[in-house]
């Protein structure tokens, strides 16, 4: 009996000389990571409205009037798939012709071409132009 009690003791000894040595894990705290902002959805109107440069495809220069008109389809198809995927308002099928920003036909008609998109004067500014057919309408500068 003596033995065992002995084995108990050195057991208890050992552990409580065991317990005596644990240490909470505490030192300097390492900064938390700033949040990084999403990265934004891609833009391909970022520089131009009409990125694929259809006017190319002209009657002179190309020898198929249908392939210009093939490639304003598909742009706009493009860019209006681009915008819904984005959550961006949609641009317009077709793009016309108007006056670029700051000429005489601008001031004159109160419409002009702004970085692709057409804008109507307003008394105290500019107006983005909707397309009858929906969506905002493209224009390209005279």
């Amino acid at each position: 009996m003596d033995v065992r009690l002995a084995m108990i003791a050195s057991g208890l000894l050992v552990s409580s000389m065991a317990a005596a040595q644990i240490h909470t894990a505490t030192g300097t705290t390492s900064p938390k990571p700033k949040p990084v902002a999403p990265k934004a959805v891609y833009n391909s109107m970022s520089k131009t409205t009409t990125p694929f440069n259809c006017e190319q495809y002209r009657w002179p220069s190309h020898p198929d009037p249908r392939v210009k008109i093939y490639c304003e389809k598909v742009e706009a198809s493009t860019l209006q798939g681009e915008a819904r995927r984005a959550g961006r308002p949609g641009p317009s099928d077709d793009v016309i012709r108007l006056p670029a920003l700051g000429s005489e036909a601008a001031a004159e008609s109160g419409r002009a071409c702004v970085g692709g998109q057409a804008m109507r004067k307003l008394p105290n500014g500019w107006e983005q132009v909707s397309s009858p057919y929906g969506g905002w309408q493209r224009c390209r500068a005279e």
